[in-house]
């Protein structure tokens, strides 16, 4: 059965504490100060069936914070307005506070009934009516109850166990996501968290992470309702018991998680409401209080798409926190002046991880329209575009979208198979990048070589990793290596000793070039496995060294002239003799020594070393220990 969790909200002194005690027989009361003073200064928590829980929150203006970190976890909301001072300022603050929460479902106690006349009552709910008129309570049934008495409390107890059974659960996003409240220590049990469960589950044994310090930690057991459970789910107010981490290491604003699915983060994009009440316009760069899931948090907010936001109005708003914190996307937050701390607006997060934005950006704004959207498929389409410098895991997906991992893939799997996405990697965790994205790389790609070639027409090729550098600086390696591989594969780029070009360019030399080429030739193939340097041959020739560097690469490039490892150089006319020794060679032995092989081409072990780093790489040889096992069918199969 779904568990639902039930929120007071309303002024102080107004009888939420004493109505919560009546209704479950519990008093939320939990501190010996609030016992004392009659008022309620922290979270206190009871519950009206095994399935449905109350969060007492606090009402007096200096404990707001408080008051947020409890509702904004709760599903049902009881709005509580006493019948002797009718609605008040922490009344009205309250209902903007659950309506920002984005709550839609509740109800109104007019408490201390029994304190005034009829009449009066009848004045303090239509009171009531005309503020809860066009917010999500409008339609709410009021009761006029009292906890001395016990008037009204059962119909009270009764509509809100029918309420709670026509609410909805929160959607479970898969993974555990429980937002820490209060955290104390257990003589003989060690540290104690409590909190509401928001998503997933988690049993005894498990090992989760607390957000935003990255701490992972095991829980030992667990409490719901004060008796020993099996396990924590969603819609439970649970109590962990956690190993190896003491009480001071955990604080209110924590969440317990799922491990390696989220991470923290100081950058928030949302859309965000600004009250009516608010009265004044809300400008760039203003300084808050940000209350989102039980953490209160200073944050500076760049309104991305006007210069201010009117009283009434929405934007979107980036949040740049002053320090971490986590969210799930679709979280609601809500954001107070930080002096004074009054409740101003608040919204959803749309995204829990964004880079930094530029403001007035019509890309960023339709993105951000589009992240609002529920469907799933859109909203995936929409995350994956956004990563255009890298790809993106399924667990990246969770923590970004906030959708169940199996409603994702069933949408990945729908995307993937329209050939939408480009999926890859572990079966366990899959990578997914966008094919827009990808097509958009492969044409950066080819247009910075061709560039290149327009700017170095006799250059063999552009070198892999300058080309990365280039175009891939923004991509991930491995986005980038399977685009290239593409292109290779499909025959439009050309690969040969880590240099690329298109497979359209030729390289044209001049009269004046070729006369430095045959130049070149002459002098590789007389010294055919002893070669000159490039300073040697410009000497020789009685060419400069740039010409003969110049002419080298062009020479490359046309396959007439293959550059080793160290700055050497052969000839084709050479490679291919060396090719035939070895083949001579293997009628007798398949495997040959450095020795052997620089004594059959009379030559030193610098050159031969350098041949036979080629030839492994080509696959002519196989290095295997100190000798070379020869391909006798690859050299056969070659076109001399």
């Amino acid at each position: 059965m779904k568990h639902i969790i039930i929120g007071t909200a309303g002024h102080i002194d107004h009888g939420k504490s004493a109505l919560v005690k009546k209704l479950t027989g519990s008093d939320p009361d939990r501190l010996a100060e609030e016992q004392e003073r009659g008022m309620t200064i922290d979270l206190g928590f009871a519950f009206l069936t095994d399935n449905i829980a109350f969060i007492d929150v606090p009402g007096h203006e200096r404990f707001i914070k408080n008051m947020v970190a409890g509702v904004s976890t709760v599903d049902l909301a009881l709005l509580v307005i006493a019948a002797d001072d009718g609605v008040m300022p922490q009344t009205r603050e309250h209902l903007d506070i659950l309506s920002l929460l984005q709550l839609s479902h509740g109800a109104v106690a007019i408490t201390k009934t029994d304190m005034v006349d009829e009449e009066w009552i009848d004045l303090v709910e239509e009171d009531a009516k005309n503020l809860l008129a066009g917010t999500f309570l409008q339609d709410a049934p009021i009761f006029r109850v009292s906890s001395i008495t016990g008037d009204g409390i059962d119909a009270l107890k009764k509509a809100l166990i029918q309420l709670a059974e026509k609410t909805k659960s929160r959607p479970d996003r898969g993974v555990f996501w429980m937002p820490i409240d209060r955290s104390f220590t257990i003589k003989g049990f060690g540290t104690v968290v409590t909190g509401s469960v928001l998503s997933g589950k988690a049993t005894a044994g498990d090992t989760l992470e607390i957000l935003p310090a990255q701490r992972i930690v095991k829980i030992r057991g667990i409490q719901k309702h004060g008796h020993a459970a099996g396990e924590a789910k969603l819609g439970d107010r649970a109590a962990l018991n956690l190993a190896n981490i003491g009480k001071d290491e955990i604080q209110r604003g924590n969440v317990l998680a799922t491990v390696n699915y989220f991470r923290p983060t100081v950058l928030f994009d949302t859309k965000l409401h600004l009250l009516n009440s608010a009265n004044k316009a809300l400008k760039n760069r203003s300084r808050v209080r940000v209350h989102v899931g039980t953490r209160e948090i200073l944050a500076r907010l760049k309104i991305l798409d006007q210069e201010k936001i009117e009283p009434g109005q929405d934007g979107y708003v980036q949040i740049q926190l002053e320090g971490e914190a986590v969210a799930i996307r679709r979280d609601p937050f809500v954001i107070r002046r930080y002096s004074p701390p009054i409740t101003i607006g608040g919204g959803i997060i749309l995204d829990t991880n964004p880079m930094r934005h530029r403001r007035f950006d019509d890309e960023l704004l339709a993105r951000l329209k589009n992240m609002e959207r529920e469907d799933p498929g859109e909203l995936l389409e929409t995350t994956l575009l956004a990563h255009s410098g890298a790809h993106v895991t399924l667990r990246d997906l969770v923590r970004i979208t906030g959708l169940n991992e199996n409603k994702l893939e069933t949408q990945l799997n729908d995307l993937a198979q329209k050939d939408i996405i480009l999926q890859f990697g572990a079966k366990a965790n899959p990578a997914f990048y966008h094919k827009i994205n990808f097509k958009m790389l492969q044409e950066h790609i080819v247009s910075a070589l061709g560039i290149f070639h327009e700017k170095e027409p006799l250059r063999p090729g552009m070198n892999k990793a300058e080309l990365k550098n280039q175009v891939g600086k923004k991509t991930t390696p491995r986005i980038f290596d399977l685009a290239l591989d593409e292109l290779i594969a499909k025959g439009e780029i050309k690969e040969n000793m880590q240099l690329l070009k298109l497979k359209t360019h030729k390289i044209e030399l001049s009269k004046n070039d070729k006369r430095i080429a045959g130049e070149i030739i002459s002098l590789l193939n007389e010294n055919k496995f002893g070669t000159p340097s490039e300073d040697e041959m410009a000497k020789l020739s009685g060419q400069s060294v740039n010409d003969i560097r110049r002419v080298l690469g062009a020479l490359q490039g046309k396959g007439d002239v293959l550059r080793m490892e160290g700055d050497i150089f052969f000839s084709q006319e050479s490679i291919k003799e060396a090719q035939e020794m070895l083949l001579n060679f293997a009628e007798t032995s398949e495997e040959i020594t450095v020795s052997q092989f620089r004594e059959k081409l009379g030559t030193t072990r610098k050159y031969a070393m350098a041949l036979l780093g080629y030839f492994d790489q080509t696959g002519v040889t196989e290095r295997v220990a100190d000798v070379r096992v020869i391909n006798k069918k690859l050299i056969e199969g070659l076109n001399f």
